[in-house]
């Protein structure tokens, strides 16, 4: 980690003897130690929290790109139901115009009795035909 040979480790511990002597050097040697393994946890959980980070970043990134699919599948969604809406429509109202002109077809004829007590239809425009009263009529 740190890049230091043997050599220069061996030749530490003898200068770190010499300066602190027997009687103090397990000691220090033992809180430099637990200093060490704290510092590396330290420096474990920040790398775990930046891994963290970057998995969420992804995943943030990806549910994005699938939020715009579905998005612009619902504005296709829209558009086919519009179209469909306008069929639909469309339908309806030859449907009613066709309706209509059935009516006025079988309004167009007049039914009457005739002498032998028989219903027989005949044509009349209501529009053009003058309708008199009995009176007007005689």
């Amino acid at each position: 980690m740190f890049n230091i040979s043997f050599g220069e480790l061996l030749a530490f511990a003898i200068i770190a003897l010499i300066i602190l002597g027997p009687e103090k050097l397990p000691h220090t040697l033992r809180s430099v130690l637990l200093k060490y393994r704290a510092v590396k946890n330290q420096i474990s959980k920040i790398q775990n929290d930046i891994e963290n980070e970057l998995d969420l970043i992804e995943l943030k990134r990806v549910m994005q790109e699938e939020l715009q699919k579905i998005k612009q599948n619902e504005e296709q969604l829209k558009q086919q139901l519009a179209l469909m809406q306008q069929e639909i429509e469309n339908v309806q109202t030859s449907v009613s115009i066709e309706r209509k002109t059935k009516a006025r077809r079988i309004n167009d004829y007049i039914y009457t009795r005739s002498q032998d007590e028989l219903k027989t239809p005949f044509l009349a425009h209501f529009k053009t035909a003058n309708k008199f009263s009995e009176d007007q009529a005689a």
